[in-house]
């Protein structure tokens, strides 16, 4: 008797929370209304200038897709790739590998800045 009364309420909540999410958003709809009323001009401004930018989206997007770099064929996804891994061998601070004579100079440095004590020189 009990799963029946549960499963009664579950029902009920169910279909109770799928009317109330189906329910339109009325405030805003009263809202939208009343400023149509006070400011017919300004709501027809407004409605224009919605419509124009859609429209305005919608054209510079037209001849666009999703580029997956599909439509290079393979020459050009791996003269692509080939790019890619120059500029971030080139970049500064990024990976590749380090060429000896950066990392000899910089052990030079490094050594010549230590001072052993006793073998100081004037």
């Amino acid at each position: 008797m009990q799963h029946k009364i549960v499963l009664c309420c579950l029902v009920l909540l169910v279909a109770t929370a799928l009317t109330v999410q189906a329910l339109p958003y009325t405030r805003a709809r009263l809202m939208w209304n009343q400023f149509q009323e006070d400011f017919p001009e300004a709501a027809q401004e407004l409605e224009d200038r919605i419509e124009n930018m859609a429209l305005f989206v919608q054209d510079n997007n037209a001849k666009r897709g999703l580029d997956l770099g599909l439509n290079r064929g393979f020459s050009g996804s791996q003269a692509a790739k080939h790019l890619m891994g120059l500029a971030a061998a080139n970049y500064a601070g990024g990976p590749g590998r380090r060429r000896r004579s950066e990392q000899a100079s910089r052990a030079a440095s490094v050594a010549a800045q230590v001072v052993v004590p006793g073998n100081e020189q004037v």
